[in-house]
C-alpha cells in the first residue's frame, strides 16, 4: 500500500466568492498527480489528496470538502463500501461524491449510483469535463449550505421575535430581504440548470453528427436559444490557419465579417473571452462591423491545444435585468455563460473533426489522395448490388505504369512519388462524379466506372492511355520522361458477377497487356 500523503493546490486569486474544496481518495499517486495536473488551470478549486482510504472519514470531517473524488477499486476497502460509509457519516451524508473508475460499465455505474454516488467518471477524464463536473456539484453543495445557513438565520430571527415584540418590525424586514435574496438565488440556480441541460443536449447532438457541416447547422439552430442572443455567428479557422470564416450565422443583422484574419479578433489574439460594451471602444474587434450600435462578445474556441475559431455574439440591445442586477452584470453573466458554452462546444467540434480526419485516413491513399484498396473493394460490392437491381453495367479498369522501376532507378524514389501523385491527380480530374478512382498499391491504380458497358470502358481506357502519354511531370526541374499505361478491363456481368471475379478478370487482362508489349488496353476475354 502506498504511504498516505497529502498536497494542496492553491491560488492567490479567486474568481468566485467561495472556495471549492475537493477531497481525492485514490491509492495510486500517479492518478492523483494526473488529476492535479488537470486542475492546475482551475485556480478556484483546492485539491486535498489522501492515498489511504481508511483515513477518508476522519479527513473529510476535518476539511469539510464540497466534492469528493473517490476511486472505485482500492486494495484496503471496496469503493462501494467506502461510499456507504460516507453516506452514513453525518458530515458527508449529502456531500456530492464522484466515482472514478477505469471501466465504463453500465452495471458498475448502476451499483455506484444505487449506493449514493452523484456522478461517475471514467479515469482519466477530459480536463474540461472534470472541471465542469466538479464545479457543478460543488455549487450544488454550496447552495445547500447557503440555504441551511439562511434557514438557521430564519430560526434565530424567529427566536428573537419570541424574545421581544419591540424588534418585530426589524426582524420582519430582515426576513423579507433574506427571502428575496433566496428567491433570486433560486431563480438564478434554476436558470443555470436549464442552460446547462440545453448545452449538454447540444453537445450530445454535436457528438452524434456525421460531418462538421451537419454540426454547424445544429449549432446555428441551438445556440440562439442556449445563449439567449438574437444575433451571432460561429466562426471556424481554416486549415491553413490564416482565415477565419463564419460557418453558422443567426439573426437578421450580423455585425461581424463573414471572413477575417485571426489577428482582427482580440479574443483569438489574447486567448480568452473579449467583452466590448461600447461600440466606439478602441478595443472593438476589427472584424466587428463599425455600423453596429451594440457591443459584442468574442469567445475563443480551443481544444486539445488547437485553436478552432471564435464564437461571436452581439450584446442584447435591452438586457433583461434581474432583481437587484444592473445591465453590466447581465453582460458579465452572458460572457461567463458564453465562455462555458464555448469550452463544451470546442471539445465536441474537435472530437468530430478528429473523427472526420481518421475516417479520411482510413479510406484515402496518403500519397495520391485517391481511395485505397479497402474502400475500392467495399464500393465495388455496393455498385454491383445496385447494378444487379437496376440491370446496369459496371466496368473495372486496372492500370499499371509501365517500367515504373526505371523511373525510381533513374531519378530516385522521391521522383517516383512525384510521378504517382501526378498520375493520381490526372485520374481524379478525368473521373466522373459517380466514378471511383483508387490506388491499389505501388504503381497500380483502379477506376470503377458505374453504368459503363465494356465498349464504353474500352474507349475510356484508350483515351486515358493516350492522354497520359502526353502528360509532362517534372521533379526538381527535371522532366521525368513519357508515361505509358497498361490497362486491363472487366465488365459486370460479362466477365464476372462478384467483385472478386471482376478484379481477377481485370488483373488477368492487365497481365496480358504487360506480356504483349505494354502501353495497351486489353479487355478481359478478348483474343
Amino acid at each position: 500500500m502506498n504511504k498516505p500523503q497529502t498536497f494542496l493546490i492553491e491560488s492567490d486569486e479567486r474568481q468566485i466568492d467561495y472556495s471549492t474544496m475537493v477531497l481525492l481518495i485514490d491509492d495510486q499517486t500517479t492518478v492523483a498527480k494526473a488529476v492535479q495536473h488537470l486542475l492546475v488551470e482551475a485556480p478556484d478549486i483546492d485539491l486535498h489528496y489522501i492515498s489511504d482510504p481508511t483515513d477518508a472519514i476522519k479527513t473529510a470531517n476535518g476539511i469539510k470538502p464540497t466534492v469528493i473524488l473517490q476511486d472505485l477499486v482500492m486494495p484496503s476497502i471496496e469503493g462501494i463500501d467506502l461510499l456507504k460509509l460516507f453516506r452514513a457519516n453525518p458530515a458527508t451524508a449529502e456531500t456530492p461524491i464522484i466515482m472514478l473508475s477505469s471501466e465504463d460499465n453500465p452495471q458498475i455505474k448502476s451499483r455506484a449510483f444505487a449506493a449514493g454516488a452523484n456522478d461517475y467518471l471514467v479515469k482519466l477524464p477530459d480536463k474540461i469535463e472534470l472541471i465542469a463536473r466538479i464545479r457543478y456539484h460543488s455549487k450544488a453543495c454550496l447552495n445547500k449550505i447557503l440555504r441551511d445557513e439562511a434557514f438557521k438565520s430564519l430560526q434565530e430571527s424567529q427566536q428573537q421575535l419570541s424574545d421581544t415584540n419591540m424588534a418585530l418590525i426589524s426582524v420582519n424586514r430582515r426576513l423579507e430581504e433574506a427571502h428575496d435574496k433566496l428567491n433570486v438565488a433560486l431563480r438564478e440556480t434554476e436558470r443555470r440548470v436549464r442552460e446547462a441541460g440545453r448545452l449538454t443536449e447540444l453537445v450530445d447532438l454535436l457528438q452524434s453528427c456525421q460531418t462538421t457541416a451537419e454540426a454547424y447547422e445544429i449549432a446555428k439552430s441551438a445556440l440562439p436559444k442556449i445563449l439567449c442572443v438574437q444575433s451571432g455567428a460561429l466562426c471556424i479557422t481554416s486549415a491553413s490557419r490564416n482565415i477565419v470564416e463564419a460557418v453558422s450565422v443567426w439573426g437578421d443583422v450580423i455585425g461581424t465579417e463573414k471572413t477575417f484574419l485571426p489577428a482582427n479578433c482580440w479574443a483569438l489574439r489574447r486567448g480568452k473571452t473579449h467583452l466590448v460594451r461600447d461600440p466606439a471602444s478602441p478595443m472593438r474587434c476589427a472584424h466587428a462591423g463599425a455600423g453596429s450600435a451594440r457591443g459584442h462578445i468574442c469567445v475563443p474556441l480551443a481544444a486539445q491545444g488547437e485553436t478552432l475559431g471564435v464564437l461571436y455574439l452581439e450584446c442584447p440591445s435591452e438586457p433583461t435585468i434581474l432583481s437587484g442586477e444592473q445591465s453590466e452584470d447581465q453582460l458579465e453573466a452572458l460572457s461567463r455563460h458564453a465562455t462555458e458554452s464555448g469550452e463544451r462546444i470546442s471539445l465536441a467540434l474537435a472530437n468530430l473533426s478528429l473523427r472526420e480526419t481518421l475516417r479520411v485516413q482510413s479510406i484515402r491513399d496518403p500519397l495520391t489522395g485517391l481511395f485505397n484498396r479497402r474502400y475500392m473493394e467495399e464500393s465495388l460490392e455496393r455498385e454491383l448490388h445496385r447494378a444487379s437491381r437496376n440491370n446496369h453495367s459496371v466496368s473495372v479498369l486496372m492500370m499499371d505504369i509501365d517500367h515504373f522501376k526505371q523511373f525510381n532507378d533513374t531519378f530516385g524514389h522521391p521522383a517516383g512519388d512525384t510521378l504517382l501523385r501526378a498520375l493520381g491527380d490526372f485520374v481524379m480530374k478525368r473521373s466522373r462524379g459517380q466514378d471511383i478512382a483508387c490506388r491499389l498499391g505501388g504503381e497500380e491504380f483502379a477506376l470503377i466506372l458505374t453504368a459503363a458497358s465494356a465498349d464504353a470502358a474500352y474507349k475510356r481506357a484508350e483515351l486515358l492511355r493516350e492522354e497520359v502519354a502526353q502528360l509532362v511531370v517534372q521533379h526538381n526541374g527535371a522532366v521525368l520522361g513519357q508515361i505509358y499505361l497498361s490497362i486491363g478491363i472487366s465488365t459486370f456481368s460479362e466477365h464476372g458477377s462478384t467483385a472478386e471475379q471482376l478484379l481477377h478478370a481485370a488483373d488477368k487482362a492487365l497481365y496480358r497487356a504487360k506480356k504483349e508489349g505494354r502501353n495497351r488496353v486489353i479487355l478481359a476475354g478478348s483474343e
